[in-house]
């Protein structure tokens, strides 16, 4: 046979795709206004930037984030922050809502985008949306039919089409008047969703959908089998349509009931692979052996089955007193890192009810034509999350996202640019907080008021004219800078008085670095140095990165120079998007 190598590929592609957009933003009207393309790398489109803190509501202690300013700045600035954390801090769930690109001109957003930047758009953002997913996270995109068939390739392009899980058909509005059933009617949306890399929650959840394990749940599935014992073949049943079936009974055996006190979710954890009940089969093949099984307490058969799942493979059935063995871990899906088991459910793929009837009054806002129901929310958030997950949503609108998450005490990140976030969004949580929302989700879930969220804004460019932003605070410059290479702002007020900041590297543990940016004339001296490293010795540090625009004299002899190194500013910078 001769081989053939094929070249190509198989993929989306468009105008500029090389490319990406830069929006000026009125900041009056809160939306961006003329596109620009430019490199990827350019420092308008590529820059992180820090998170300017506004003000506090309700909780001060709350980690929920209402964030003003570019989407995707702020998620190139959330990446930065991100990373490091661990899998439990991480997003585990996303659900934006982004613009349909419908040609229609909404009061709150330009949906007129035309299609290569649209997918320019979608492109850069779901790219970083990616990165700031749990390894067991999902994101649900919702779209209409103008660009459905184009977002899921670029789906299938950025997440990988392994990584696609379902579309879910929502109904957003009924047919109605004389004669409209004879016309070709737009009465559904499209959710498309995708896992972030967890191959084994993709195989699961295009068959199921994760909820939390239910009490009814452990009330059937309580018996566990600590071990099979001391197997014996006693006869083979032959001709059937698997071939030959041995029947094997068991002796020494162990197993244990599970009683009330002991049905917690570390037994169930623990017990995953061995906890079963028992039921009748309802499969002709299982109707036809259980006559033929012998009366012993733990049976089990063994046989290569046909088809199905197991096809080909030889497969173990076991049986419990007369009846059959359903395991738990057929059921359902262990959770690695929450350390807890949960129930699986059949994902209807299709919601036919209208869940947009009756939602003008939700959460006291107006939001004409884009506003999603909180019922909405509570299905996916149910289906993808438990309490205090992590939920964000960077097409924020009117605050649905953040305000079912809140409901339903998760954790959540919200992201918007327009003037609505002081208007519509901060108003609508504020009557969470307080007990005043009593629309929506809130009878369901029970809300009386509680929590809090912290506001920031979108901060300036670190880089202004080929130097640094001098209108930016010496902190606010130092938290910049650190952003760019991965360090985490710590408190060191011995420094601080020196006008220096210090921060510590996100994935390594004594990997410290010092910003030091002055107008004036200054040098760094060896005595400065000496106390800089006497403060540091105690952090155990075992390399120092110092960022600094002014002269660094030569450390002593003695000084260790591999454990120091210096990066000149705004240079350092600069040379990352080429601008040097």
């Amino acid at each position: 046979m001769i081989k053939r190598n094929y070249k190509g590929s198989l993929r989306l592609d468009w105008i500029n795709k090389d490319l990406s957009l830069y929006y000026e933003i009125d900041e009056k009207e809160g939306k961006g206004v003329r596109p620009v393309w430019v490199k990827k790398n350019d420092i308008r489109v590529a820059e992180p930037r820090i998170l300017r803190f506004a003000k506090s509501y309700g909780e001060a202690t709350s980690e929920n984030m209402l964030i003003k300013g570019d989407n995707l700045l702020v998620l190139r600035s959330l990446v930065e922050m991100f990373k490091g954390k661990q899998e439990k801090e991480r997003v585990k769930c996303i659900y934006i809502d982004p613009p349909y690109n419908s040609g229609n001109a909404f009061e709150h957003y330009d949906d007129n985008l035309k299609h290569s930047e649209w997918l320019t758009m979608m492109r850069d953002r779901l790219s970083l949306l990616k990165k700031l997913l749990r390894k067991d996270g999902l994101i649900f995109v919702q779209i209409s039919e103008d660009e459905h068939a184009y977002l899921k390739c670029l789906m299938d392009e950025v997440f990988g089409r392994d990584k696609y899980i379902s579309t879910i058909v929502v109904k957003t509005k009924t047919a109605s008047g004389v004669g409209q059933e004879g016309f070709l009617m737009t009465i559904n949306e499209y959710i498309l969703v995708y896992a972030s890399t967890d191959k084994k929650l993709v195989e699961n959840y295009q068959k199921y959908i994760e909820v939390p394990i239910e009490e009814n749940v452990t009330d059937t599935y309580n018996i566990v089998l600590m071990n099979t014992g001391k197997e014996k073949q006693i006869k083979v049943i032959g001709g059937s349509r698997v071939g030959e079936i041995k029947v094997f009974s068991h002796a020494n055996f162990k197993i244990v009931k599970l009683n009330k006190s002991e049905r917690t979710r570390e037994s169930y954890y623990k017990y995953f692979e061995k906890i079963f009940r028992t039921t009748n089969p309802k499969g002709g093949l299982m109707q036809k052996i259980m006559p033929q099984l012998p009366k012993a307490e733990l049976v089990s058969i063994e046989y290569v089955p046909s088809k199905g799942r197991n096809a080909g493979k030889v497969h173990r059935e076991y049986f419990y007193k007369g009846a059959i063995i359903v395991w738990l871990h057929d059921t359902a899906i262990k959770d690695i890192i929450d350390k807890s088991v949960n129930k699986l459910i059949k994902n209807n793929s299709f919601w036919e009810q209208n869940l947009w009837q009756g939602i003008d009054p939700e959460g006291g806002v107006k939001f004409p034509q884009s506003k999603k129901p909180e019922k909405l929310l509570e299905r996916i958030l149910k289906m993808s999350t438990k309490e205090d997950d992590l939920v964000l949503d960077s097409f924020a609108g009117s605050g649905t996202t953040g305000a079912v998450a809140h409901k339903m005490r998760r954790k959540w990140l919200m992201v918007e640019v327009g003037r609505h976030t002081e208007e519509k969004i901060i108003p609508r949580l504020q009557n969470i907080i307080f007990g005043k929302d009593l629309s929506g989700v809130s009878k369901d879930m029970d809300w009386k008021g509680g929590g809090g969220f912290k506001y920031f804004k979108l901060g300036d460019s670190v880089i202004h004219e080929q130097d640094m932003n001098w209108k930016l605070k010496a902190g606010e410059m130092a938290e910049a800078v650190f952003l760019h290479f991965q360090y985490r702002p710590i408190k060191a007020e011995w420094l601080e008085k020196e006008n220096i900041y210090l921060g510590r590297h996100q994935s390594a543990r004594y990997h410290f670095a010092l910003s030091f940016a002055s107008r004036e004339v200054k040098t760094i001296t060896e005595d400065l140095y000496e106390k800089i490293v006497a403060g540091l010795d105690k952090e155990k540090f075992k390399h120092l990165t110092i960022f600094t625009n002014v002269a660094v004299a030569v450390p002593p002899d003695s000084f260790d120079k591999e454990k120091i190194l210096v990066k000149k500013i705004p240079a350092a910078i600069l040379r990352e998007y080429n601008l040097l």
